[in-house]
């Protein structure tokens, strides 16, 4: 399934860091809050806090700059929601917002990863300042907090492109309208839709939906159509193809109208992308949203959540090879003109360019025409030699499906190959949802799942 070396290395190393155990982040209150966010209206606030508060994530009361948050256990969404609504404060003013976290080194480094993707530049582990007793205090806790942080998003650290790209999204929610009906031309339309992206949603729909926000854009652009149709000449016909289309064909128009990724989702995109990359399939970038979009015990709709990676996925690297183009064309006007150390640094980038916008590239077409390679053969190669490609890369889709469908289950007391034909199922639907209909494989199906059986005991030896 990886198509080059690097790729399955770097698939093992992944698949050891998921396994390695988590740092146990002490309990805490919640405290009676009152959020303090200029960029955000006072409903959006508190959507905001029920977000953070859904990942165990605490605003402070009675801040002082910089703004606080202590996060306790943060996923994906919640670290990109934080880094976008922090950009979005020092985009309208705020001078920094700062951000108290248990956290460890390798989650952290998730978390700087993120931030980077977004134009947010995040110091090293090591040089994080342990908060103070007084900002320990205003989280309502007392005396010390083990493995605690303090991170700060300033000004300084965030670019000049993410903010001036922030305020450009800033500026089209305030043309924007939330009932479809009020939509009166293209560029509304194109800044209702951006706004349904940036903006927050109630927590009652965060506990229900994997990206709230992208399903609340699909309602509105469908029910925008629906009403372009309804008064159009052939209502029949036009509301007819309105619901014919799918939410993944929504989803793409969507992202038409609305231009390049928009930052709420640039820094989820990061981490999809890079999965999707090491991997060669979507199944390691499917299973890690999935894992992050919903709390433990919920139900969701898993072909929704194939949508939802493969549109954000095709989106964002749409936009990469979109400036990564436009780089390119600056770049090789200019080193016709160059000479020297000048004309091979610019060689340098438009290889490195060239690069980006073939890996992009490869992972548009990994996610719409993924193959079954690694998936077929999952049971042997799960079994094959420890030092081999394939071994690494069986051994973290196992871990990947066992950590999204069977969080509970202990690995150790269940027959092994009962998990394996599980997890080989798992792996073949996810891969059929990414695939069109007409060439997905009737060898992998739900119907094909058994319980999880647990090991026989082993004869104890008579004496």
């Amino acid at each position: 399934m990886a198509k080059d070396k690097n790729a399955a290395k770097t698939a093992a190393q992944q698949a050891a860091a998921q396994q390695a155990p988590a740092t146990e982040a002490p309990k805490v209150e919640i405290p009676n809050v009152n959020p303090n966010t200029k960029g955000l209206t006072q409903g959006e606030k508190v959507a905001y806090l029920g977000a953070l508060q859904t990942e165990r994530a605490y605003m402070l009361n009675n801040m002082e700059k910089p703004s606080q948050v202590m996060i306790d256990g943060i996923t994906m969404l919640a670290q990109a929601t934080i880094v976008d609504i922090g950009i979005g404060e020092i985009a309208t003013g705020t001078s920094a917002v700062g951000v108290i976290s248990v956290i460890n080194e390798k989650n952290y480094g998730f978390f700087r990863d993120m931030a980077q993707e977004m134009g947010v530049t995040l110091p090293e582990f090591k040089a994080l300042p342990a908060p103070t007793e007084e900002q320990l205090k205003k989280a309502g806790i007392a005396g010390t907090l083990p493995g605690a942080k303090m991170i700060t998003i300033e000004k300084k650290n965030v670019s000049k492109e993410a903010i001036e790209k922030k305020k450009e999204e800033i500026r089209a929610t305030e043309k924007a309208v939330e009932n479809p009906a009020e939509v009166k031309n293209a560029d509304q339309l194109k800044a209702s839709l951006t706004a349904m992206l940036v903006k927050p949603v109630a927590d009652e729909e965060n506990k229900t939906k994997p990206d709230p926000r992208v399903q609340r854009t699909i309602n509105f652009y469908n029910g925008y159509l629906t009403i372009q149709a309804n008064a159009s000449e052939n209502k029949e016909e036009a509301l007819k193809k309105v619901k014919e289309k799918t939410r993944i064909q929504l989803l793409e128009e969507i992202s038409e109208i609305v231009g390049p990724c928009p930052f709420a989702l640039s820094g989820i995109a990061k981490f999809l992308r890079n999965r999707a990359f090491e991997t060669g399939s979507p199944i390691s970038a499917y299973t890690f949203y999935r894992r992050c979009a919903i709390a433990k015990g919920e139900e969701i709709d898993d072909q929704y959540v194939a949508d939802v990676v493969r549109t954000i996925l095709i989106w964002s690297c749409k936009s990469n090879i979109a400036e990564f183009t436009k780089l390119l064309e600056n770049q090789e006007k200019t080193v016709k003109n160059e000479k020297g150390a000048a004309k091979t640094a610019t060689e340098a980038a438009i290889r490195y360019n060239k690069t980006q916008i073939e890996e992009m590239n490869r992972i548009i077409d990994e996610v719409t025409n993924p193959t079954f390679d690694g998936v077929d053969t999952l049971i042997e190669d799960y079994k094959s030699d420890e030092k081999s490609e394939k071994y690494a890369m069986a051994h973290r889709i196992v871990d990947d499906v066992m950590k999204t469908y069977y969080p509970d289950v202990d690995r150790t007391k269940v027959d092994e190959e009962t998990m394996l034909k599980n997890a080989q199922q798992r792996a073949g639907i996810i891969v059929n949802m990414f695939r069109d209909k007409l060439s997905q494989s009737i060898n992998y199906s739900e119907s094909n799942l058994v319980e999880m059986a647990e090991k026989e005991a082993e004869e104890k030896p008579k004496n």
